[in-house]
């Protein structure tokens, strides 16, 4: 059997035909979905350890006194002689020292709501006994979290804080490794990340509410969607201490690239300095605002 067809036919044939190419190559860019979930997630990666990195500092009344740390006096949990640790109302922390190295476990438990936050799991630190004064190079902390939750976000995996004096001063170097992020829906980030911050004193040493932390490094990961992706802080990330009261640990400027295997790079910019928990998502020419609570 022939079959005929019109030229009015083939005609509209082809165009059906153009117009489904035309569809699937569009398809192959990133959807907005796809966009918001990375930066989304990179921005999940930056929240949680942005906040272990600084509940760690405030258990030792600062990072940067580890060296210089008061060799008397009795920490929270009744060890005299040793660098004071603040009391947590909600969790069991313990300390030992065994073969030179000091353990600090800070253990919540089965996850609950302690002091308006849901709280569980725990965390394990182990540094080593405090070196002489005179000593240099690295200071080392190794932490392991085991379904340690502080807020919305549980986290497990492995982090290394290294401290070093450069020039008077504190540099601190930090590695995630095979660790993940569960969401407050349950989906599952992956990640391992380096970075390097410095404290700037703004010229005023003695007044920390003016100091600002600069944070450069970058991130591999595979995200809620399970799709991989690559961040790099292109221009520094600036946190200041004062907009802890109303901003929280949150970057008031700076810049990230964001790159996922054949797609088109994405830009997350945090503005120009005001502590508002606003950042733009920029990918494929379209530029979108996100806030965080």
């Amino acid at each position: 059997m022939k079959i005929k067809m019109s030229w009015k036919s083939l005609t509209a044939t082809a165009g059906v035909a153009l117009m489904l190419i035309a569809c699937n190559k569009e398809n192959t860019g990133p959807t907005p979905e796809e966009e918001i979930i990375a930066a989304e997630d990179n921005q999940s990666i930056i929240d949680e350890t942005e906040a272990v990195f600084t509940y760690n500092d405030e258990l030792f009344g600062g990072l940067s006194s580890l060296r210089e740390s008061a060799e008397t006096g009795t920490d929270s949990v009744g060890n005299p002689g040793k660098r004071p640790l603040k009391a947590d109302k909600c969790a069991t922390v313990s300390r030992s020292e065994s073969n030179g190295i000091i353990t600090i476990v800070v253990d919540y438990g089965t996850a609950k709501q302690c002091e308006g936050r849901k709280v569980g799991g725990k965390m394990t630190i182990q540094i080593p006994v405090k070196p002489p004064r005179d000593a240099s190079g690295l200071f080392t902390q190794n932490i392991t979290y085991e379904n340690f939750q502080r807020g919305p976000r549980i986290i497990n995996g492995k982090h290394t804080i290294n401290l070093a004096l450069e020039n008077g001063r504190v540099v601190t170097k930090e590695d995630f490794t095979e660790t993940t992020i569960t969401t407050e829906d349950g989906k599952t980030i992956t990640f391992s990340s380096t970075k390097t911050r410095k404290e700037d004193a703004k010229g005023t040493p003695l007044n920390r509410a003016d100091d600002e932390i600069l944070v450069t490094g970058s991130t591999t990961a595979t995200g809620s969607d399970g799709k991989t992706f690559k961040s790099t802080i292109t221009k520094v990330l600036i946190i200041k201490i004062a907009c802890r009261g109303t901003g929280g640990i949150f970057p008031v400027s700076g810049t990230i690239e964001i790159e996922r295997p054949d797609k088109p790079k994405t830009v997350v910019d945090y503005g120009d300095g005001t502590c508002d928990r606003t950042y733009t998502v920029t990918s494929d020419g379209k530029t979108i605002t996100k806030s965080r609570k």
